[in-house]
């Protein structure tokens, strides 16, 4: 990638935010930007200006408007056609940085064009689109979002701030390059609850000369690690920190989506898994607890964070389902339960401790799971140095195996 250009892509409609666009073009040629490439991504109206791309152009590299019924028909049209160009000019090293303005059809289209871009190119979207929207583009993508809370009908004070500080950062923003692997890397999951044990399980393994890369279960860790690990990105990964099923399987704020615990199995490669932080799901302030979990034991994280315990029949029924992801690995997996407790919360006069809800977890994993993944029962705590040298040390010895 040493001959990647400078040029900045800017994605919008230019028959309804065409205004907004050329400001923005105007704003980063003044900041030294080379060359700036404006895609139309537009359907009705005549555009502002004339484009680099044009919306013709588009149109028919995503299998032509002709084919569309309807305007969710005409926007997945464009998307794709947007996401090939868009995809073209970085296989070329044309391109540096892409930026989008857009309400909610355009922060979509920009979406969709930029979803699959390699992590870490920057991708910075301008735009009105509602907040459930930007929460789901937040979750898979590291787009930077600058939402304009007044919405795009043109020129004005609030719209100036936001395109001038789109136009700052886009300046100072450029694609180098992924460095190059060497050696193996291990992909980890993380919470504050199971902290410990990670801190140590990622010095084992760095002393080992493996590289540990931890994501925090939140939802948007998790669906991130998903996706990094089917695109080859690890060696082997330690499933520390379960608690996305949780909330997948109680509708918690911290799901990551039917696609959990699922790539690794595919890709084929090693799997320590551990039911990490099973003891709660996530749920905002406190009147965001659904009536259904009032005579839950709860605790309050945060102001903004309120977790609500599971229960045995929980934990049975996210082990169950945890295992019959693990029963479709085409590579070597243990679980591991640590009968101590399974978060920060869960110990002895905490919170959260309930054994027979730990207990449940294991009893199900064991007759979920095929005879051919094995389950290590341990007295430790998650935290404990015992039970984070058993993952490193099983992971240590499957990257030692691997070629």
């Amino acid at each position: 990638m040493s001959n990647l250009g400078h040029k900045v892509v800017l994605l919008a409609t230019l028959d309804s935010k065409g205004e907004e666009a050329a400001h923005l073009k105007s704003l980063l040629v003044e900041r030294s930007r080379r060359c700036v490439c404006v895609v139309d991504v537009g359907t009705s109206g005549l555009p502002a200006f004339p484009a680099d791309v044009s919306r013709e152009c588009v149109s028919r590299s995503g299998g032509g408007l002709s084919s569309a019924s309807g305007p969710a028909d005409a926007m997945d049209v464009m998307a794709s056609g947007a996401a090939r160009i868009v995809r073209a000019m970085f296989d070329k090293g044309e391109i540096s940085a892409i930026a989008g303005i857009g309400g909610g059809k355009g922060a979509g289209v920009f979406h969709r064009a930029t979803k699959d871009l390699p992590y870490g190119f920057p991708k910075l979207l301008v735009t009105s689109g509602r907040p459930a929207l930007l929460a789901e583009i937040a979750t898979t993508t590291d787009t930077i979002l600058l939402p304009t809370l007044v919405d795009l009908f043109g020129m004005n004070q609030f719209t100036r701030a936001t395109l001038g500080n789109a136009a700052d950062m886009l300046a100072g923003l450029a694609w180098k390059g992924v460095e190059e692997r060497t050696g193996k890397t291990v992909a980890i999951t993380a919470f504050g609850v199971t902290t410990p044990a990670v801190q140590t399980i990622k010095s084992s393994l760095e002393s080992a000369g493996i590289t540990v890369v931890a994501f925090p279960a939140n939802g948007a860790g998790g669906r991130t690690m998903e996706s990094l690990i089917a695109k080859g990105t690890f060696d082997g990964v330690i499933d520390l920190t379960t608690t996305e099923m949780a909330d997948l399987h109680l509708g918690g704020t911290a799901s990551a989506g039917e696609g959990r615990l699922t790539a690794a199995s595919r890709v084929g490669i090693p799997q320590v898994i551990a039911p990490g932080a099973t003891d709660m799901v996530n749920f905002g302030a406190p009147d965001t607890v659904p009536p259904n979990f009032a005579d839950r034991v709860k605790f309050q994280h945060t102001p903004m964070t309120t977790l609500v315990r599971t229960i045995p029949e929980d934990t049975a029924e996210i082990a169950r389902q945890t295992a019959e992801r693990l029963n479709e690995a085409t590579g070597p997996v243990v679980v591991l339960w640590p009968g101590g407790g399974v978060s920060d919360y869960d110990r002895p006069g905490q919170a959260f401790h309930d054994p027979s809800a730990n207990t449940a977890w294991r009893d199900s994993m064991k007759e979920t799971l095929v005879p051919s993944i094995p389950v290590t029962e341990t007295v430790h705590h998650i935290n404990d140095p015992e039970f984070a040298a058993l993952c490193s040390d099983w992971m240590i010895a499957q990257m030692e195996a691997r070629p």
